[in-house]
C-alpha cells in the first residue's frame, strides 16, 4: 500500500464503500440473550447516534465512535460496516503520522438524510480527500476531548467549521472563531482550544487580543486550551508573559486579571490501537 507523508493534503491512501455480504442488524448487538425487538432499539440508537455526531463532526474514528457509543471497537466496526454497506457512510484510510493509517468514517448524502432533524437545512460536509493530515489529527483528538467533557456534562458542542457557517450565513463577523463553543455543566458558554503545537509569543498575543474583543461583546464566558505532552504549564507560563496584546488595530497592555478569562489543561488522551 502506498505511503502518503502527513505534511501533505493528499492523504487518501483507499476509499471503500463496503459491498460485501450484509450484516444482520441484529449481529450488531453484543448480547445475544436480549429480545430481538430490544436489541433492534439499541441498534437503531446506536445508528442514530453514530450518524448525528457524524452530522456534526464531519467526519471520526473507530476510537472516537467506541467511545460515543460506550461499545468495544469490535462493536463499532460491524456498525460502520454494516452504515458502509447500506451506503450511509464511506470508509477512508488515512496517514495522520501514526504507527499506521486508521479508518475514518463519513456519511454520505443518505446517511445525512437520515440523521437530519426536522426543518434542518441539508449541510456541506467538507470533502475528507480535501482535508490535509494535520487537520485530520487536529480535528480527531478535538472529538476526544468534547467526548470526555460531555461524559462531565457539557453539551451543545459546535465545532469552529460549524461556527463558520453560521456567522457566514448571517453576514456576521467575530475577531476569532475556537475550536468549539459549547455550554458547561453551570450554563456558560465557553471556547475550546486544542494546541498539538505552541505559537509563537506574537501570535499568542493577537490570540488574546481576539478573545478580549469576544469576552467584551459577552459572548464567550471562559477560554480552555488542552495541550499534549505536558505542554499546559508551559503555555501557561507564556500567557503569563504577555505584557501587551494587539487589538483592534492598536497596542494594549494587558493585565494579569484578564488573563484569568484562559484557563489550561493537558489533553491526557492517547490514540488506542487496542
Amino acid at each position: 500500500m502506498q505511503t502518503i507523508n502527513p505534511a501533505l493534503p493528499a492523504i487518501i491512501l483507499t476509499k471503500d464503500i463496503i459491498k460485501s455480504k450484509k450484516l444482520a442488524p441484529a449481529n450488531l448487538i453484543i448480547s445475544s440473550k436480549l429480545p430481538h425487538a430490544q436489541k433492534m432499539a439499541i441498534f437503531e440508537s446506536r445508528k442514530r447516534k453514530v450518524l448525528r455526531f457524524l452530522l456534526e463532526e464531519n467526519y471520526s474514528s473507530l476510537e472516537n465512535l467506541a467511545s460515543l457509543t460506550k461499545t468495544p471497537k469490535q462493536t463499532v466496526m460491524r456498525l460502520t460496516k454494516h452504515l458502509c454497506e447500506i451506503s450511509y457512510l464511506t470508509k477512508v484510510e488515512v496517514n495522520i503520522g501514526l504507527a499506521r493509517p486508521i479508518s475514518v468514517f463519513q456519511p454520505t448524502n443518505t446517511g445525512i438524510m437520515f440523521a437530519m432533524l426536522e426543518n434542518e437545512e441539508l449541510p456541506e460536509l467538507r470533502e475528507i480527500s480535501k482535508v490535509n493530515a494535520v487537520t485530520i489529527y487536529h480535528d480527531l483528538k478535538l472529538q476526544q476531548i468534547r467526548l470526555k467533557l460531555e461524559a462531565e456534562g457539557y453539551t451543545k458542542f459546535q465545532s469552529s467549521w460549524q461556527l463558520t457557517k453560521i456567522l457566514r450565513k448571517r453576514n456576521e463577523k467575530v475577531p476569532k472563531i475556537p475550536d468549539y463553543t459549547c455550554i458547561n455543566p453551570q450554563g456558560d458558554k465557553i471556547a475550546i482550544e486544542y494546541e498539538r503545537t505552541i505559537k509563537t509569543k506574537k501570535r499568542y498575543q493577537e490570540i488574546i487580543g481576539q478573545y478580549l474583543d469576544i469576552k467584551e461583546r459577552g459572548i464567550i464566558k471562559q477560554v480552555i486550551y488542552y495541550t499534549d505532552d505536558g505542554f499546559a504549564d508551559k503555555l501557561k507560563q507564556l500567557f503569563a508573559s504577555v505584557e501587551f496584546v494587539y487589538r483592534k488595530g492598536r497596542t494594549e497592555k494587558c493585565l494579569a486579571e484578564q488573563l484569568r478569562y484562559f484557563i489550561f489543561y493537558n489533553s491526557l488522551l492517547t490514540w488506542n490501537y487496542d
